[in-house]
């Protein structure tokens, strides 16, 4: 693990920040610019970086500003080396290929160094696979095979150095929101092993390279459209100088709020989803709260969205007119290894549970054994949701969901949760409905936790799904909204449930 010096968020850390903005300007110039350019602007990066962190921790400025120009003019010209190889093959083949340099803080295993510069820890290559591979299937292409084996061979290069004997490479693989998050999860692990194998023929070790299936869950664009769809089907390849931060790098982005920004339902033309597996059941019914005020809010004729469903109970909410959330958009994604998370982030939009689907990703497995990646384990939960119900009284009628298991390690849902109602409990109401098997899916900000569920089989439940957040100190519910069909069209309820 990095120390608590590494991933402290004090003035160093915003010094970083400041690094960060810098060399991310630089990178659109790189392509272009020759090895002195190259070194110049690197030197002139450097020299901000080191400069700001020496100013930051009361060190002498000037010999910062001499560090940081040193360190950034080589680090710079190796990664434009690398990033003028990748562009050459987007030319020749014509694909689509972003490239990003990932920073941290100091190398795997070392503790931060006052005056020192962020360090280039690893490159990510976004590679589009519209012509990579068969539609539907894991096979690659003729054309697939050749511009596959040119990046595969671009990352090959300086392996036989015993500096990289250490490096590690993440292939993964994404897809569109066609089809079922299963289907589409299984096709993507599918598609990164087949990848993944292309990086070993060429002699890259397979103990080295790791693969995961990441289907629909991490879109870059809007489902909505064809061009947005395009840019979801891609393959991620990403190496970085350790075990320990492959280990990272993936933990920053397990359940990242950053994909939030577009939903993962289905357009109407795809084809319907296959029914997800009900949850175990839960023989003990959910406890019934006692009567809290109650959440309503005056509906008002309008379009809305349609939704189809069960529904059949008011819960006094108004029409959806927006897949868009303010709840959700609240979330600010957690501080990174590899990056801080500018305050602007906040602005951008994120989409409700009824834009959305249930995600699902893979674990990471190694190509050369097939064993998962080894993580850490833990056993404690966040505060709060260790495996409790619970509840709100919303328009009369009591709302319950539970259990809510989340782990504080990258907040994993380890139970899945069933919804049940009290129809008319403010009337006098005491029958329970059925329990309906849910599908939740959690993602962790820097503070807060949302806490999206999904009606198994939304054909026989009230409501389609809920998000709620929690704070990730206190363990209470900050807000939260149910997402319901009524007559035929999609309504939402404020619903802010309390511990059972």
């Amino acid at each position: 693990m990095f120390s608590n010096a590494i991933l402290r968020p004090t003035a160093l850390a915003v010094a970083i920040s400041l690094g960060l903005s810098g060399c991310a300007s630089i990178d659109k110039g790189l392509g272009s610019s020759n090895g002195a350019t190259a070194c110049v602007l690197g030197g002139i990066a450097g020299a901000l970086i080191g400069g700001g962190v020496a100013a930051a921790t009361g060190k002498n400025i000037g010999a910062g500003v001499a560090v940081g120009a040193v360190v950034g003019c080589g680090a710079t010209y190796l990664y434009q080396q690398r990033v003028k190889r990748l562009q050459a093959i987007a030319k020749e083949e014509g694909i689509d290929i972003q490239v990003t340099e990932l920073q941290a803080a100091a190398p795997a295993g070392q503790a931060a160094q006052p005056g020192a510069a962020p360090a280039v820890v690893g490159i990510e290559a976004q590679v589009q696979d519209s012509s990579m591979f068969d539609v539907g299937s894991a096979r690659v292409t003729v054309d697939g095979q050749r511009q596959l084996r040119k990046i595969a061979q671009a990352l090959a290069e300086g392996r036989n150095d015993p500096k990289n004997a250490g490096k590690k490479i993440l292939v993964v693989g994404h897809t569109d929101a066609t089809g079922s998050a299963e289907f589409n999860q299984r096709l993507s692990e599918q598609r990164a092993r087949a990848v993944g194998g292309i990086l070993a023929e060429v002699g890259i070790p397979a103990s080295d390279i790791y693969y995961q299936g990441a289907g629909a869950s991490r879109p870059l664009a809007d489902n909505a459209s064809e061009s947005g769809r395009a840019k979801n089907r891609r393959v991620e390849m990403t190496e970085v100088d350790s075990q320990q931060l492959l280990v990272e790098r993936v933990r920053a982005e397990r359940n990242n709020p950053k994909y939030l920004a577009h939903g993962t339902a289905r357009p109407a033309a795809a084809k319907p989803a296959d029914k997800p597996a009900r949850a175990p059941a839960r023989p003990a019914p959910l406890p019934v709260p006692q009567v809290q005020p109650e959440e309503t809010v005056e509906a008002a004729p309008s379009s809305g969205i349609s939704l189809p469903g069960k529904g059949g109970i008011d819960f006094g909410g108004s029409p959806v007119l927006s897949t868009t959330s303010t709840l959700a958009q609240g979330i600010q994604p957690k501080a990174s290894t590899f990056s801080l998370i500018a305050p602007a982030y906040a602005a951008v939009p994120a989409s409700s549970c009824i834009g959305d689907m249930p995600r699902s990703e893979g674990e990471v497995k190694n190509l050369a054994s097939g064993a998962p990646l080894g993580e850490p384990e833990t056993t404690d939960y966040l505060p709060g949701m260790n495996g409790r119900p619970w509840g709100k009284v919303v328009n009369g009628h009591v709302a319950l969901v539970g259990p809510v298991s989340i782990l504080r390690e990258n907040a994993l849902v380890v139970a899945q949760p069933e919804m049940q109602f009290i129809a008319n409990y403010k009337a006098g109401g005491k029958k329970q409905s059925a329990k309906f098997p849910g599908v939740a899916n959690a993602y962790e900000g820097e503070d807060k936790v949302l806490y999206r569920v999904f009606a198994a089989d939304p054909a026989t439940s009230p409501v389609t799904c809920m998000d709620i957040v929690f704070d990730k100190r206190s363990g209470a519910a900050s807000g939260g909204e149910i997402y319901y069909p009524k007559q035929g069209q999609a309504y939402v309820a404020n619903f802010q449930p309390i511990r059972k």
